[in-house]
């Protein structure tokens, strides 16, 4: 199984941030891990308004060089943003669940609001 990482759970394994647990860095190490376009787009806007320091072509690179993979997004994850129940209110984290829904991915995620989706999760 590979496993899809929220934007925020990649930002952290590449800054090496204390809040990524062992067990977690063990399970993205030995598994294939996937990254989002749309967590290349949600870095790009949060970046121009300087609210992260990571550029988004810089972020898209490092992610690239640890060995992910990158998600596109079709039109098939758009539309199942709308099947969803209304449990999360942000856009990116109802695409980066629908993609993972869609695409057999297990979730790799600390927002406990992904717990209220039908979808694989390892919950940080």
């Amino acid at each position: 199984m590979r496993l899809l990482l929220d934007t925020q759970i990649m930002l952290w394994w590449l800054l090496d941030d204390p809040r990524l647990r062992p067990v977690t860095r063990v399970l993205m190490t030995a598994t294939p891990c996937v990254v989002s376009v749309a967590s290349i787009w949600e870095v790009a806007i949060k970046h121009h308004l300087g609210k992260l320091p990571v550029a988004p072509a810089l972020f898209r690179d490092q992610s690239l060089a640890a060995g992910a993979s990158i998600l596109p997004v079709l039109e098939g994850h758009v539309i199942e943003t709308a099947e969803l129940p209304p449990v999360h209110g942000d856009p990116f984290d109802r695409l980066l669940i629908a993609q993972a829904r869609l695409e057999g991915l297990m979730a790799v995620s600390s927002d406990a609001h992904w717990c209220g989706y039908d979808l694989t999760l390892h919950r940080v």
